[in-house]
């Protein structure tokens, strides 16, 4: 299965990392586009319709959590992982409250994205929709330290 992906972040050299990630991971991840803030990713999410959005949390114009706000409203079948280099409690449950699929710190993004991507992956194959961040042992998100 053949997945397509849009990296949002306002940070050039990390959408070049997520790059370098997927492209050394031998899966069938395609990134179809790249976006530097909200506005110009939810245009580019709209226009693509890719599988997964990887949003930063703090971005210029839309933040991550308005951004998947819109997503989840228009294009619910795109799952979302939303980054972010803040770990404290309160962001994950903004990304939570969102509606995002999974929450993934920057700290530990060389080896905690692509076990989310790929989870996230089994879910769009298995045909299961978005899932809560938080519900105890019924979440079935993976939310990442």
């Amino acid at each position: 299965m053949a997945v397509t992906i849009v990296v949002a972040d306002d940070d050039p050299e990390f959408r070049e990392i997520v790059r370098y990630l997927l492209t050394g991971a031998g899966d069938s991840m395609t990134v179809v586009g790249e976006a530097a803030d909200g506005r110009a990713a939810l245009d580019l999410v709209r226009r693509e319709r890719p599988d997964i959005l990887i949003t930063d949390l703090i971005m210029p114009h839309l933040n991550g959590v308005e951004l998947t706000r819109h997503i989840r409203s228009e294009l619910p079948g795109t799952r979302v992982i939303l980054i972010s280099s803040y770990t404290e409690e309160a962001y994950r449950l903004m990304a939570s409250d969102s509606g995002a699929d999974t929450f993934v710190s920057k700290h530990v993004i060389n080896y905690a994205l692509l076990p989310a991507i790929r989870d996230n992956i089994r879910r769009i194959a298995g045909g299961s929709g978005p899932r809560p961040l938080t519900g105890g042992g019924s979440a079935s998100l993976a939310v990442l330290p």
